[in-house]
Order: structure tokens, then sequence, then C-alpha cells
């Protein structure tokens, strides 16, 4: 049998407890960058919600998830146990007949001029195609938009250096202001210790669950990737490259 990094039973030999709650990152993790979910995937995550709390993470805003997700996870009779953590943990969202905002960390409207004044200054040779999104708890830059191919995005700046260089200025710019670098192409801005690591701590104490006995399963938990600001916090992390490797990941939890 082969080994898992949450609960670990080799022979008789038994490492590691199954986790108590299960978080998952969006892009490249539970669906293609800025793609819907499969049937499968959404099934899948359906059937977890029976077992434990899960929750979706990510730096997309909240109208994707509830258009991608919702629609069929809120039928389960286990819709409790389901939390939304859009915009960078920005904001969280829980079930109490019908969809409830548990906190949103808005920006003001002078906050946000001045973060889309700055990356207006700071993208040096923008592409056309380049889009600020204003979504009032995050501003997200685009750098090739929304509709290029999922080709174009994975090879447009695959070691981040591009985009690297765009935070070291926007920091200069913004000190008080988060600056992170998500999924393939983009910037997010929230407040200042607003990151996926402030979602996961929100949800241990929601929970009454440590960190350490909940995982966190996404596809940049590597160094510089935007999924390793959960790293300090203890949580127990799974890493996967994509949509397929995040099912089994779930078929394992399902198992133990």
């Amino acid at each position: 049998m082969r080994c898992l990094n949450f609960s670990i039973r080799c022979g008789n030999l038994f490492l590691m407890t199954a986790p108590k709650a299960a978080l998952f990152d969006l892009d490249d993790t539970l669906a293609e960058s800025f793609q819907p979910p499969s049937t499968s995937m959404v099934e899948k995550l359906g059937v977890l919600l029976t077992k434990m709390p899960v929750a979706i993470v990510s730096a997309a805003g909240y109208g994707r998830i509830e258009r991608d997700f919702l629609p069929i996870l809120e039928k389960s009779p286990f819709v409790k146990n389901l939390y939304i953590l859009p915009n960078s943990s920005a904001q969280a969202y829980s079930w109490h007949d019908g969809w409830n905002e548990e906190y949103s960390l808005a920006l003001t409207h002078e906050e946000r001029h001045r973060i889309r004044e700055a990356i207006e200054k700071s993208a040096e040779n923008a592409d056309p195609r380049a889009l600020i999104l204003d979504r009032e708890v995050q501003i997200a830059y685009a750098a090739i938009g929304m509709e290029a191919s999922l080709e174009e995005k994975k090879s447009w700046d695959p070691d981040q250096s591009k985009r690297k260089a765009l935070k070291v200025r926007l920091d200069a710019m913004l000190p008080e202001f988060e600056v992170l670098i998500g999924g393939m192409t983009t910037i997010d801005i929230t407040r200042k210790g607003i990151s996926k690591a402030y979602g996961v701590r929100w949800l241990s104490e929601k929970l009454h669950i440590s960190p350490g006995d909940m995982v966190y399963v996404g596809d940049a938990l590597y160094e510089g990737g935007n999924d390793a600001v959960v790293i300090p916090t203890g949580v127990r992390t799974r890493p996967v490259s994509g949509p397929d490797e995040t099912e089994k990941v779930i078929d394992e939890l399902l198992a133990v």
C-alpha cells in the first residue's frame, strides 16, 4: 500500500492520524487555471463533506466559486461542513440557512485607488490584455488578462521572475499592504497580514481544531509558491500537480 503523508499505515506501522478538516486551493488544484472543475471533482468534494469540514481557500473571487461549486454542494445535507475563503482569505462564508459572510476585510475607496495607481506605475511594458480587477477586499492584477489559453499562462512566467520583479516594486510603493504572487499570471493585493495563512488560522479557531489536525492541499507549496504561506501555521500540507492528483488525494482521505 502506498504511504500517505497525512495518514500512514505501512505494514503494522501507523505514523500519523487522519486529518479532521481538509482545505483546498482552487486554481491548478481543484480545477485548471480559471476553468470550472470537473463534475467528478465536485461530486468527490460532496462525499468528503460527509466525513469532515472542507474549505476552498483561493485568491479567486466569491462569484466564481459560487458559480462553479455551490449549485451542487449546497444541496448536500452536510453543506454546513463547507467553508469558502475567497480573495486570499480576505473574506469567509459559511452556511446557515443560506450563505452568510463570516467576515470581510474590505479596502477603502482611497486604498483601492492607491493600489490601482501603484500597479499602473509599476507594470512596465504591460500586455494590452492586462486587467486590474477590483473586488473591494482584494485588487488582482491579471498580467495577460483572463482569456489567455492555459498553455500561454503556463509559459508566460513559469519561474515567477516577471512577477517577483513587479512585487519588489509594489512592495516598495505599498508597504502597508500584502502583495502576493498568485496562480500563473497574477498579483493579488490585500490588507497587510491577509493571506491564505490568515484563512487557515481563522478556520482553526472557528472549528476548534489545531492547524496540525488539518491538511492543506495545493499545487504551489514549493518555496515562493502562493500556497507556501500556509506552512508556518503548522497545517499539514499535501502538494499536488493538478486536479487529477487532487482527486486521488480526496480518495485517500475518504479511505482513511
